[in-house]
């Protein structure tokens, strides 16, 4: 970050230039000017305090949605101690629980003290353009935060209690980690790789297809500055990087010790993308070990039980030796830099700071993994491969429409930011599409690229533009280009704000579009409300019997957390629970459970209410790839696009979960 000026240079490709040359040599370079406020870096942090401020504002005015309810309620048991916090990858990782029972510790729990963290998470995202402002410029800088501030997905999911929104964040720092190391080689990156990688491990598994997408990314750059080593032009170098393509990762792996070999290839130093390359590789290798139950399951072979424990130890035994044989092998210093910083970030939040040492370490290195691995087959969710392709463009149009025509025309050009940051989108994209399991919170990894190449192309654009509008007998046309993209983008801007403040203030929790999904109704907090006061009026006696049922039990943990004398029970346990209640208990539970025990609603208020709801998916989820593109070659789709965009659906079409709430005599209250 240099504090250069809103005017830009005329050419972006001055711009890269010193990467061009600093990229494939591991050689110190001198320090970049000192980083200082001007008037770009206060105006990304004016819009990151809007951008909080966006998050804030009505952050508890939405029900607690399933899962929301299971991260608040055991990050309360964490807080108070009771029990204490243990991983389990059902939930994903450790982080998110750490972080909310630390903001109960200090605000107290409640809907809006529940999503703190996530609102916090997502304001520093706004912040991370900064990081980028070398090759951004300063007015890409700007349009990037502002377009991290107002995009729709990005937005709901920092005001939601998922960890989705954390691990964006890391995932964001670790590609800025990987571009400014391959600029500078300053060891404070690879610091931040290691820190983002551990975090991201530590809060989503996610994070092993943002490694995979960065390790295919290195082994390729790789190839090409080692073809670039020795020597040749054009179609030789290709066909070079070619051959080393497929071997570019052991080549930086056993760097030291194939001396000979590369002395007869003309190798000379190992590329920076080989330093980025082996600490990705030592960091993440021992986390794979649950894998090795691939090839095992392929072949009709599985193991549980005590011999899935001695796997597990050898398997995981193994690895480490390996990742720390060619840690050493590679640098003895900067290996033991990145090993302390991401085991010293991974270990105490597995373990609980350490209170939970022998289950928190098998965790970490086999148990996350292993659960995940095993809902890859499950599916939960049964979308089709388009998925993404319909979600993306409903709520990130303002950013996918310079992103997709002005990332192919900077690709073009040759810049080298554009090809990492394209690379991120699409190899998130397929890798989220192919997966078992898709879900509307993924569209958060897609919209971050999807913003910073938005940004890129925009700003490369107008200079772009100034330089021809400086040409003379060419200003009035290059005027009346800048005019009409300025003009679009203002009026897909206004309806990208329009669409943002709709899912996240106008219905947050009615679930009238697909980025909700499923939602617990707006019907429940007012009940809960009145159930917490109904016992303390009754100075804690009173008794409350909670039907477990399809997950009905959720969000009413959470409500009702810290109230004494609730059970939550099997349907055919409801009646008898109540019955021994020595005064009359408030009944949670499906309206069948109870139209089969009359006694429990006699003479008593019986309160219907839905549960939660969600966006009837039965339409696209039948979509053929034929059926969709014959529908953007008729005009049906955009067609359906733009109606939906402007008014979504009616509540009346959504499909709900509905149960009932009896409430006591009037003499308990």
């Amino acid at each position: 970050m240099t504090g250069e000026p809103l005017a830009e240079p005329s050419s972006a490709a001055a711009d890269l230039e010193p990467t061009e040359v600093h990229a494939t040599t591991s050689v110190e370079q001198p320090a970049p000017p000192a980083e200082r406020f001007d008037a770009v870096t206060w105006g990304v942090l004016a819009i990151a305090a809007g951008a909080f401020l966006l998050r804030l504002l009505g952050l508890g005015i939405k029900a607690m949605h399933h899962d929301e309810s299971l991260h608040a309620t055991y990050s309360w048991y964490f807080a108070h101690a009771a029990p204490l916090y243990v991983h389990d990858p059902l939930m994903h990782g450790p982080f998110q629980f750490h972080a909310m029972a630390a903001t109960f510790k200090i605000f107290g729990e409640s809907d809006f003290t529940a999503r703190i963290p996530a609102a916090m998470i997502g304001t520093l995202i706004v912040l991370t353009p900064l990081l980028l402002r070398r090759w951004l410029g300063g007015l890409g800088t700007l349009l990037a935060a502002l377009l991290l501030a107002l995009s729709p997905a990005l937005l709901y999911y920092s005001r939601f209690a998922r960890e989705d929104i954390h691990i964006a964040l890391w995932t964001v720092l670790m590609v800025i980690a990987v571009w400014r190391y391959r600029d500078d080689g300053r060891d404070r990156w690879l610091v931040l790789l290691a820190a983002g990688l551990a975090l991201g491990l530590a809060t989503k598994e996610s994070v092993y297809l943002t490694a995979a997408v960065l390790l295919l990314y290195l082994d390729v750059t790789l190839a090409l500055a080692l073809a670039a080593q020795r020597g040749g032009t054009g179609t030789v170098r290709l066909g070079d990087a070619l051959t080393i393509a497929p071997f570019a990762w052991i080549l930086a792996a056993f760097w030291s010790s194939i001396e000979p070999a590369r002395e007869k290839w003309r190798f000379t130093t190992l590329p920076r993308e080989g330093d980025l390359l082996i600490v990705i590789g030592i960091l993440v290798l021992p986390q794979l070990a649950a894998a090795v139950q691939l090839p095992l399951h392929a072949i009709g072979i599985t193991v549980d039980g005590e011999q899935e424990r001695q796997l597990a130890i050898i398997t995981v035994s193994a690895l480490l030796g390996i990742a720390v044989t060619i840690g050493m092998s590679w640098d003895v210093r900067r290996w033991l830099l990145v090993a302390a910083v991401f085991y010293l970030i991974t270990i105490p939040l597995f373990t609980t700071e350490f209170t939970n040492l022998r289950g928190g370490v098998a965790s970490d290195f086999w148990g996350a993994l292993d659960y995940w691995l095993e809902q890859q087959g499950v599916g939960r969710g049964e979308q089709p491969l388009l998925y993404y392709v319909m979600m993306v463009p409903l709520y990130e149009f303002l950013t996918l429409l310079p992103a997709l025509i002005g990332g192919v025309w900077l690709l073009r050009r040759g810049d080298r930011l554009a090809a990492l940051l394209c690379w991120w989108f699409a190899g998130t994209f397929v890798a989220l599409s192919l997966a078992g399991e898709k879900m509307p919170w993924l569209v958060v990894h897609m919209a971050l690229p999807l913003a910073l190449i938005a940004a890129l192309a925009l700003s490369t654009a107008w200079r772009e533009v100034r330089a021809h509008t400086r040409l003379p007998g060419a200003s009035m046309r290059w005027t009346a280009i800048a005019s009409a993209g300025v003009v679009a983008f203002v009026l897909l801007g206004a309806l990208s704000v329009r669409t943002a403040v709709r899912v996240s203030f106008d219905h947050p929790d009615t679930a009238v579009e697909p980025l909700i999904y499923t939602q617990t109704s707006p019907d429940l907090p007012p009940l809960a409300s009145r159930i917490v006061a109904l016992s303390a009026a009754s100075g804690g006696s009173l008794r409350i019997v909670v039907e477990e049922t399809d997950g009905l039990s959720w969000p009413w943990a959470w409500y009702l957390r810290g109230l004494p004398g609730v059970s939550y029970v099997a349907a055919s346990a409801v009646a008898a629970t109540a019955a021994t209640t020595t005064t009359d208990a408030v009944v949670i539970a499906l309206p069948e459970t109870i139209a089969a025990h009359p006694e429990l609603s006699a003479d008593r208020e019986v309160v219907p209410y839905r549960h939660r709801w969600w966006f009837p998916e039965e339409r696209y989820k039948t979509i053929t790839l034929s059926e969709f593109m014959s529908g953007v070659v008729s005009g049906a789709l955009p067609r359906d696009w733009a109606t939906f965009v402007w008014s979504q659906i009616p509540v009346d079409r959504l499909g709900s979960f509905n149960a009932e709430v009896v409430f006591p005599d009037e003499t308990v209250r």
